[in-house]
């Protein structure tokens, strides 16, 4: 039996506050979209996919390893998560997010030491450039465009993560 995992960094209690609440005016509109529980916001550094219970030891010693030797000039990384749009912009979008507006590219730098040393043991990479972001909405059918074009464009914290947390993704 397997588990569909992947590792993220986790958002402080005051961000998540804040993108709740940004959220919270947009949660009325009509259509299909599914929210992310306030709990489970975070920033995905490398999803692995389905890996069998046997593996997950290995795959946290292959991620403490990446950790220990990536070379940053810190014990913790800082980033600033800014308002919420709608991802991919220009088309209909599948996504509500706040992006990362400030530290992407360390963020961007971690994600890389990850994704070669997974990809060194032969589990899966990523080959599309890292953008950081919280994923807040997922949208299935609805035009929310406009609503969140209306939000004031103001940064929504400031999150210092010392710590990679392994995470099960459950498809809904």
């Amino acid at each position: 039996m397997g588990q569909r995992l992947f590792f993220a960094l986790n958002i402080n209690e005051a961000t998540r506050g804040r993108i709740v609440a940004a959220a919270d005016g947009l949660r009325m509109a009509p259509g299909r979209i599914n929210w992310t529980s306030s709990q489970n916001l975070h920033v995905t550094m490398h999803f692995l996919g389905d890996v069998p219970n046997k593996r997950v030891a290995e795959l946290c010693d292959l991620a403490g390893g990446a950790l220990d030797a990536w070379d940053f000039g810190g014990d913790a990384v800082t980033f600033t998560v800014g308002q919420l749009i709608c991802f991919p912009r220009g088309k209909q979008p599948r996504m509500i997010w706040a992006p990362v507006r400030e530290g992407n590219d360390v963020l961007a730098s971690l994600q890389a030491t990850l994704n070669q040393a997974f990809q060194a043991e032969g589990w899966p990479g990523e080959s599309r450039p890292f953008t950081g972001h919280v994923t807040v909405a997922r949208i299935k059918d609805c035009d929310i465009k406009d609503a969140v074009a209306r939000l004031p464009d103001e940064d929504l914290g400031t999150v210092t993560a010392d710590e990679l947390t392994l995470y099960e993704s459950k498809l809904t």
